[in-house]
């Protein structure tokens, strides 16, 4: 992959690996198409904070957003309300990256979420909700609440349909701020390659590609339904180079599960 692809959308006939750590599981894909090729930005707008929202503040009690797309300072999303960015006509209206996995299994959206300002704490909830941050191994729950397992001002992640997703994000500076929004992202239609070898190829690094790990600690139940009924099963286990022929054949039989 070219240097100047590393925290860009794909272009076609890439490879994907989505890497799971909850099992140490990685989806392969080859990018067959992506759809939005000639438009792949997105000004969304401020941060989809209404008014009166009941931000948690760092310093204890609640804090109400003082107006639409503002956050208030020392505070963050609380974990039961992480946010979905509204979309007018998307499948679901309520959550622009939202789509079922009955209809679009063949596609995922590859989104790279840039906030202002920058300095903003941000994280992604997957499935919606559900704390992912982990320091030795359950030892220290991490997050934007915390001193550390977060982002500022930038997520990269998949969007698999079947999964809703939750952004949060923390003000940790004494002002009230102004919140701002875009997107680059790609559309891409997908398919698995459905060669054992040249997939151990991927996972081992012998072939370029873009990899994105997934959030993903605790693995919630509604995930791996989500990812059994697009996919078929539930991903390529990783394997060390001295593991070539066990690797080979094991990913043989997965082939024959898989459906996209």
């Amino acid at each position: 992959m070219n240097t100047d692809e590393r925290m860009k959308i794909l272009s076609e006939n890439r490879y994907l690996v989505a890497y799971i750590p909850a099992t140490s599981k990685a989806f392969v894909w080859r990018v067959i198409s992506v759809v939005n090729r000639n438009s792949q930005h997105i000004d969304y707008g401020p941060l989809p904070i209404p008014a009166k929202y009941p931000f948690n503040s760092y310093i204890g009690g609640v804090v109400p957003a003082p107006a639409d797309g503002v956050i208030p300072g020392f505070t963050y999303t609380p974990v039961g309300a992480s946010l979905s960015f509204p979309l007018e006509g998307a499948y679901e209206e309520t959550d622009m990256w939202y789509l079922p996995a009955k209809d679009y299994k063949e596609r995922v959206f590859h989104v790279i979420t840039h906030v202002t300002p920058a300095w903003i704490r941000t994280e992604i909830q997957i499935p919606k909700s559900v704390v992912q941050g982990r320091f030795q191994k359950d030892k220290v729950i991490t997050g934007i609440e915390k001193l550390f397992g977060f982002n500022r001002g930038m997520i990269e992640v998949i969007h698999i349909p079947g999964i809703r997703y939750g952004y949060r994000f923390g003000n940790d500076s004494s002002l009230n701020v102004y919140t701002g929004c875009c997107f680059d992202y790609g559309e891409y239609i997908i398919e698995t390659p459905k060669n054992a070898e040249f997939i151990f190829n991927i996972l081992t690094g012998k072939v370029p590609s873009k990899w994105i790990s997934l959030p993903i600690i605790s693995y919630d139940t509604s995930v791996r339904d989500a990812i059994i009924d697009n996919y078929g099963f539930e991903g390529f286990p990783l394997h060390g180079l001295e593991k070539r022929e066990e690797a080979i054949k094991e990913y043989e039989d997965l082939l024959k599960e898989v459906t996209v």
